[in-house]
C-alpha cells in the first residue's frame, strides 16, 4: 500500500550532478548517483528534475532516451560539444562495486543557465553530491544552485568519496548547506579523517549533525538496516534480507525514498522503513535504476495518454 493514501501534490525535486554509463563486465548500465537517485523519487511518484550535462554522442543521446523514459524531466540536462558523456569502469568484488572513473568528461562542466532560477524558486528538495564538484565549472554551478535555495526546500547531501576526486573544502562547503546527510560505513572512517572529533560512531555522527545544522543524519548498514540521526535522537529500523544481485543505486534509492517520505509528511520511522525497502529491492536488480513496483509508490503519477 501506499504510504499517502489521499491525493497530495507532488512534490518538484531536482537531483543535481553526475549521469554516466557504469561500465561492468557484461555490459554498459545508466548511472550516476544523482541519475539513480532521479529515477528512484520518479517511480516514487514525484516531480523529478536532472540538472546534469552529457556529451553530444550516441552515449549522451541513449543517456536522455533512458531517463526520460523513467519518468526524470531532462530539460536542464546540458549537451556538450567538446567532453564526451560519463562513463565509469566498474569491477564487482564480493558483489561490491570498485569504480575506476573517467575524467574529463561533461557533466565537470555543468555550466550555469539563467533559466536554471525557474528550478532553484520552485523546487521542494534538491539531491547533490561532491563527485560533481571535483571540477570547477561544475562546482560553482552546484553550490550557486543550493546556496539559492529558500530555507524550507530540504537539501539533501550525498557524499561520494571516490578516488582522489574530494577535498576537505568541498565537503565542507557541502556539509553547512545541507539538511540532511546520507553516509554509509567508510564515508563516515572518510569523514571522520576530515574533521576528527569523537571515536564513537554515534557520538561523533551527533558532533557532526550539531556543528554543520543538519537536521537529520542517515547511515545506511546493508542487511542491516540504517540508523537515523535527529534532533530527537537516534533510531535504528532494521534491514530486509534478500538475494543481492548488485549493490550500485540501492543507497541512492534509499535516499530517495527517505527524501519523498518526508516530503509526504511522513515521521521518520516510516520514511526509514520505506527506504529500507526500496533499497533492499534495488540491490536484487541487474541495474541501479530500475523501476520500482507500484506498492512504492508515494505519491500518484499522472499517467498519459
Amino acid at each position: 500500500m501506499a504510504l499517502n493514501e489521499q491525493k497530495q501534490e507532488r512534490p518538484r525535486i531536482v537531483a543535481l550532478g553526475e549521469v554516466l554509463w557504469d561500465r561492468f563486465p557484461d555490459g554498459s548500465r545508466l548511472g550516476g548517483a544523482p541519475a539513480n537517485f532521479a529515477v528512484a523519487a520518479a517511480s516514487l511518484g514525484a516531480e523529478v528534475c536532472l540538472v546534469s550535462r552529457v556529451g553530444s554522442d550516441p552515449d549522451g543521446a541513449e543517456a536522455l532516451r533512458v531517463l526520460a523514459e523513467k519518468g526524470v524531466d531532462v530539460g536542464f540536462v546540458q549537451q556538450d560539444d567538446r567532453d564526451p558523456t560519463g562513463a565509469v569502469e566498474v569491477r564487482l568484488v564480493g558483489g561490491d562495486p570498485e569504480y575506476e572513473i573517467l575524467a574529463p568528461v561533461a557533466w565537470d562542466a555543468i555550466h550555469w543557465e539563467e533559466h536554471m532560477e525557474v528550478l532553484v524558486e520552485s523546487v521542494q528538495a534538491v539531491c547533490f553530491g561532491t563527485l560533481a564538484q571535483r571540477a570547477r565549472v561544475s562546482r560553482e554551478t552546484i553550490q550557486r544552485f543550493v546556496a539559492g535555495l529558500p530555507d524550507d526546500c530540504l537539501k539533501v547531501l550525498d557524499l561520494n568519496f571516490r578516488q582522489e576526486y574530494h577535498s576537505k573544502e568541498v565537503v565542507l562547503n557541502s556539509l553547512y548547506m545541507a539538511d540532511m546527510l546520507k553516509l554509509n560505513g567508510e564515508e563516515i572512517r572518510v569523514l571522520r579523517e576530515y574533521l576528527g572529533g569523537e571515536q564513537d560512531g554515534a557520538a561523533f555522527l551527533q558532533q557532526v549533525r550539531e556543528r554543520f545544522g543538519i537536521s537529520w543524519v542517515l547511515v545506511t548498514v546493508g542487511s542491516r538496516g540504517c540508523r537515523v540521526m535527529g534532533s530527537g535522537g537516534e533510531m535504528v529500523a532494521p534491514g530486509i534480507h534478500v538475494e543481492v544481485v548488485n549493490t550500485v543505486g540501492a543507497g541512492d534509492a534509499f535516499a530517495a525514498a527517505f527524501t519523498v517520505g518526508m516530503l509526504a509528511g511522513q515521521n521518520a520511522e516510516t520514511c526509514a522503513e520505506l527506504a529500507n525497502r526500496v533499497g533492499a529491492y534495488v540491490a536484487t536488480q541487474e541495474s541501479g535504476m530500475p523501476g520500482l513496483p507500484p506498492e512504492f509508490r508515494v505519491f500518484e503519477r499522472e499517467m498519459k495518454g
